[in-house]
This record gives C-alpha cells, sequence and structure tokens, in this order.
C-alpha cells in the first residue's frame, strides 16, 4: 500500500513538473515570437530612418531648393524669363483628348489607363 501511494505521489510530481516545463516551454516560445517581430519592427525603422535621411539631405541640396523655387514660386535666375501658359491654351494646343490631368499622371498610371482603357 505505501509503495502504491509513493509510485502514485512521484506520478503526481512529475506531472506536476511536466506541466511547468511545459508552460515554460511555451512562454519562452511566444517570447522568440515577440523578438522575431519586434526585430522586423526594428529593421522597417531603420531603412525608413535611412530614407528620411537621404530625402533630407536631398531637400537640403541647393538644386532641390532652386528647383522649388522654380516650380512652386515661379522664381528665375537673372536674365531669366518666367512664362506662364493659361491651362485653356494648352488644352487648345494638345487637343481634346489630353486633358491636364493626364499630363499630371505618373508614368506607370498613364501606361495602367492605356493599357486598361
Amino acid at each position: 500500500m505505501l509503495k502504491k501511494a509513493s509510485i502514485g505521489v512521484i506520478i503526481l510530481l512529475i506531472l506536476i513538473a511536466l506541466f511547468g516545463l511545459t508552460k515554460q516551454i511555451t512562454k519562452a516560445l511566444q517570447a522568440g515570437k515577440r523578438l522575431d517581430i519586434a526585430t522586423d519592427e526594428v529593421s522597417k525603422l531603420q531603412d525608413e530612418n535611412r530614407n528620411l535621411q537621404q530625402r533630407l539631405s536631398e531637400v537640403k541640396s541647393l538644386s532641390f531648393i532652386e528647383q522649388q523655387a522654380r516650380d512652386k514660386l515661379n522664381l528665375a535666375k537673372p536674365n531669366e524669363t518666367v512664362v506662364i501658359i493659361p491651362k485653356e491654351q494648352i488644352e487648345k494646343v494638345l487637343g481634346e483628348s489630353k486633358k491636364i490631368e493626364d499630363i499630371k499622371l505618373t508614368n506607370w498610371q498613364a501606361w495602367l489607363k492605356l493599357v486598361f482603357k
């Protein structure tokens, strides 16, 4: 009888140990998944940071500032003339098939419009 009780207690202790071990393994696996997700996020943020740093250096360049001044403020260098053509004249020259909105499309959008029209 004592032998059966001691075997029962040993089996119970083994089951408790296995349950605890299983619980720890599950937690470790979940922590590993969280670590992988955090690593991916850090990698994406580092890529975004590199892109933003590159964009910042482009924006700080004199050529970019000059281009923006020309395009948005209609400024010119000395001895240059700024010519502004009304939209009606552009439409008249290009015809009805090409509107100003078509000109503003990016290259890939224009191709999609051409292919799937």
